[in-house]
């Protein structure tokens, strides 16, 4: 029960050596960190698009994140908060994410960020406790390129053989379309093993306002048979086949 909050608390305390739920970019986390003393709200629905269940149909349960930025030390910040998955028996758990600042390399720098998310207190029920490190860097007009590497609770990552598939890498990249519309912003990630994390997927967002953007993305598994919803992993409650998913996240900041 303990072991999730001391790793949280590792997190934050190693920063003394960073939009959503945790910020991302479609599935992967992203570089980006809710500044200090703002909160950010994510709704974020992931379901199969005209699947019938016996070929794969499946939902994962509705994700509610709170984020908080805690603190701005100048040249890193922290932010950290929580995700509630209904419905679900063990629906809480929490994120936190330390990133450097664009100043703090200076002009040419990366952005370094580090962080765990799906870090449950309920063993072998929502501890997936994922732990990453990452890098990113935006090239004048072209973009910006994440890079990273992951770690996690080999229990619930696992390939479709059932052996442990349980880290891998992590790429994105990610731009706004102002050739198209200031508003329009496109991502695309890359999260590496054959679990049910691993996938690629791509997706648009349009900001409604500066504090309001919806985001539609389509993930392709890295193996779909083991894309069957919430938990990770789970071969006895959810649908016996595996199938690739849409995801509608709405992203608020107050």
């Amino acid at each position: 029960m303990k072991k999730p909050l001391i790793l949280i608390a590792c997190i934050l305390l190693t920063a003394g050596m960073a939009q959503a739920t945790p910020s991302k970019l479609i599935r992967i986390p992203s570089t980006d960190v809710q500044p200090y003393g703002t909160f950010h709200m994510a709704i974020e629905n992931t379901t199969t698009m005209f699947r019938q269940r016996d070929i794969g149909a499946h939902a994962d349960p509705m994700d509610l994140g709170i984020s908080a930025g805690l603190n701005d030390f100048g040249t890193f910040q922290i932010e950290a908060g929580v995700d509630i998955r209904e419905p679900y028996d063990y629906p809480l758990t929490a994120h936190a994410k330390i990133a450097t600042t664009e100043e703090a390399f200076g002009k040419w720098g990366p952005i370094l960020a580090i962080g765990a998310y799906d870090v449950g207190a309920e063993k072998y029920k929502n501890d997936v406790n994922i732990v990453y490190g990452e890098a990113s860097k935006t090239i004048s007009f072209i973009g910006r390129f994440t890079v990273g590497y992951f770690f996690g609770n080999s229990y619930f990552l696992k390939n479709s053989s059932g052996n442990a598939d349980s880290s891998g890498l992590m790429l994105g990249f990610d731009r706004r379309m102002p050739e198209i519309n200031q508003k329009l912003w496109f991502g695309i990630d890359y999260m590496g093993s054959h679990s049910s994390y691993g996938a690629l997927s791509f997706g648009f967002g349009w900001s409604f306002s500066e504090k309001a953007t919806l985001v539609l993305g389509y993930v392709r598994y890295n193996d779909e048979a083991m894309a069957r919803g919430w938990p990770p992993g789970d071969t006895t409650t959810n649908s016996a086949v595996g199938a690739n998913t849409m995801t509608l996240q709405a992203h608020f900041d107050f």
